[in-house]
């Protein structure tokens, strides 16, 4: 099997501690929100049930499902306008200046550089996913930094993609490694690139859909990562 020339690394819950760090903060933040515009339940109803349904579907599609429960008595033309306020709060906490990431993460990344061309490719809103890459202080890591807008549904396949043909790489000679099957596991899969499941944060209870939702490898932790993924 040719060897890995390039790796592409997830940011939350694959590097930083999102789940821990500001996942919170950032979901109670948007159930305020929905609430402020008329959302029939409790904040802690709310985020009950945002913590239910990640496990099968993608803040875009949570806080809309929640604004349909919740938002009948706002009016139906109501229900969008709700769920988008939800998800722009979501996507836009408050990010300390000093973020740490997960243990030995950095110290797997100073590894990985000397033996392989790394690029982060994250999804969210740009400008807060960036503010999360200056704050943990990892971006002189990477040769190229993708922030995919996930308002405008862009794919990580498109970066995986753009990495295979700017780096004149075969699929195969890229790893992407991250926490959710159906994005850096599935779409990397689909192009024919390997792939390693870091199995951590609230998406853990994902179930594979298709083929390509199972990984080659699969770890729990950076203290693992490098021997498992042959890296």
């Amino acid at each position: 099997m040719k060897k890995i020339k390039c790796i592409a690394l997830d940011l939350d819950d694959t590097l930083l501690d999102t789940s821990g760090l500001l996942l919170p903060m950032a979901a109670r933040k948007a159930c305020d929100t929905m609430l402020a515009l008329g959302l029939q339940c409790t904040t802690e109803v709310c985020l009950e049930w945002r913590a239910k349904l990640a496990k099968e579907m993608s803040h875009r599609e949570i806080f809309l499902e929640i604004a349909k429960r919740f938002g009948s008595s706002s009016g139906a033309d109501q229900i969008l306008p709700m769920a988008k306020a939800g998800i722009e709060s979501f996507y836009n906490p408050d990010i300390p200046k000093n973020l740490s990431l997960l243990p030995l993460a950095l110290e797997n990344l100073k590894i990985l550089a000397k033996n392989y061309k790394l690029f982060l490719v994250t999804s969210g809103a740009p400008i807060t996913q960036n503010k999360k890459i200056d704050a943990a202080g990892i971006r002189h890591f990477f040769k190229q930094v993708y922030t995919l807008d996930a308002f405008k549904s862009e794919k990580k396949k498109t970066a995986f993609e753009n990495i295979i043909a700017t780096e004149k790489i075969e699929a195969i000679e890229l790893m992407s490694i991250g926490n959710r099957l159906f994005e850096e596991i599935r779409q990397a899969k689909q192009l024919g690139a390997r792939t390693c499941y870091f199995k951590y944060g609230e998406h853990v209870g994902e179930i594979p859909q298709l083929p390509e939702d199972h990984a080659d490898h699969t770890v729990l932790s950076h203290q693992e990562l490098i021997s498992v993924c042959q890296l």
